[in-house]
């Protein structure tokens, strides 16, 4: 939690997300997509956050004086929210010792801390990225009401004035998801709606020092062969050279072409290596944001899995492959293997879970402060120094979607 002057005035590492990959993209017809939680009290209370609700790019106006699950219902004060392109909002009621639906609003690309130091505190879960303050978040909360702190002041409920920022890794296990191939004119050639992803949530930041962090595969054949996909690598926001000739798993060798690709704040590029009937080790590059298809047409066919954004060509993508080297063709054409000025294009969906992942230890990291007088009306915008808030950093759990 931030006050006023933008100071970190309190937090905790053991709050749980799960989400199940979809975006909302209307507040009038959004929908409960996600849930946040956590066993520490607030001030000696629990607290609930409730109808949480996750949206994809676009202009959204959030009133606070509506129903819970109808936050259009144009009643009350009111936030309008700009998400743009990479980006993703959240909006949540919160409730805290007898004060119910506190309006929440966080806007959430891939980045590190800043401008705004954030808590850190105790490492409260086995998760990697639990009280890293340097971490790359896959769901960092930005400043996005340009005051230059984190997140947006609250307007309604006990807090006013107070920033409340969630930090989140999403990790990722899908079905369902789209390959699309495209030829130097843009035209879709082949493609698939069976792929399946799994990512561990991490992203690297040096090609030098690059891990494998993700898997895809898929059970249909390309032109008649089958392919596979292996050393997929995920990297987040910075400048990167991939040379083609290297061994797998070490592309910063310096030998053969290259591609230099420039990741910026609400995106992340993956780099993986294609072997298909007999040709090995093809590089492909895609750089992936929120969005939906576009510029190019995807491949849709046939809906493969029951996965509802299988073969959907309006679904908002989690990971949907830019145009990233802006010749107008989504992804970037390739330069070894077969199929040399050929863009590979895979579009993919996150969901997130809470089985399966990190143990929490909130006694390692507790708290005891004199709450402040909410009933005082000075309290706010910064008045309360002391003020620990159960907002800060997140681990997540990994998920996996089923068939059904």
């Amino acid at each position: 939690m931030l006050d006023g002057t933008g100071s970190a005035v309190g937090g905790t590492n053991d709050v749980e997300f799960t989400w199940d990959g979809t975006l909302n993209t209307s507040v009038a017809t959004a929908v409960e997509n996600a849930t946040i939680s956590s066993s520490q009290p607030f001030f000696g209370a629990q607290w609930d956050a409730h109808h949480v609700m996750i949206y994809g790019p676009g202009t959204y106006t959030i009133y606070t004086d509506c129903p819970a699950g109808s936050p259009d219902c144009g009643v009350g004060a009111s936030y309008t929210v700009t998400v743009n392109p990479g980006q993703v909002m959240a909006h949540m009621l919160f409730d805290w010792s007898g004060n119910l639906d506190i309006d929440v609003i966080d806007v959430w690309e891939v980045g590190q801390f800043g401008p705004s130091s954030m808590f850190t505190g105790a490492q409260t879960t086995t998760d990697s990225w639990s009280a890293d303050d340097t971490n790359v978040w896959t769901f960092m909360s930005i400043d996005w009401d340009n005051d230059g702190i984190n997140g947006a002041g609250m307007i309604d409920g006990p807090f006013v004035g107070f920033n409340a920022n969630f930090n989140l890794m999403v990790t990722a296990q899908t079905t369902g998801n789209n390959f699309t191939m495209l030829d130097g004119t843009g035209s879709a050639v082949g493609g698939t709606n069976d792929v399946e992803f799994t990512w561990d949530g991490t992203l690297n930041t040096s090609v030098a020092t690059a891990v494998e962090n993700a898997t895809i595969s898929s059970s249909q054949p390309f032109f008649g062969a089958q392919w596979d996909a292996h050393h997929v690598m995920i990297y987040g926001p910075g400048t990167y050279t991939i040379y083609t000739d290297c061994p797998a798993g070490s592309p910063d060798c310096g030998v053969g072409a290259s591609y230099t690709v420039t990741v910026n704040p609400g995106q992340v590029m993956a780099h993986m290596l294609f072997d298909w009937s007999g040709n090995l080790d093809i590089d492909v590059i895609d750089v992936w944001e929120v969005g939906q298809f576009g510029p190019s047409s995807m491949f849709t066919g046939a809906q493969t899995t029951t996965d509802s954004w299988s073969a959907d060509d309006t679904n908002v993508w989690t990971f949907m492959s830019i145009d990233w080297d802006n010749d107008g063709i989504n992804g970037a054409g390739m330069i070894d293997g077969p199929f040399v000025g050929f863009n590979a294009n895979f579009n993919l969906m996150s969901a997130t879970g809470a089985s399966g992942g990190g143990t929490s230890d909130p006694s390692t990291d507790e708290r005891t402060l004199t709450p402040p007088d909410i009933a005082d009306p000075s309290f706010g915008g910064g008045a309360a120094a002391g003020l620990w808030s159960l907002f800060g950093l997140v681990g997540l759990a990994l998920f996996r979607r089923r068939n059904h």
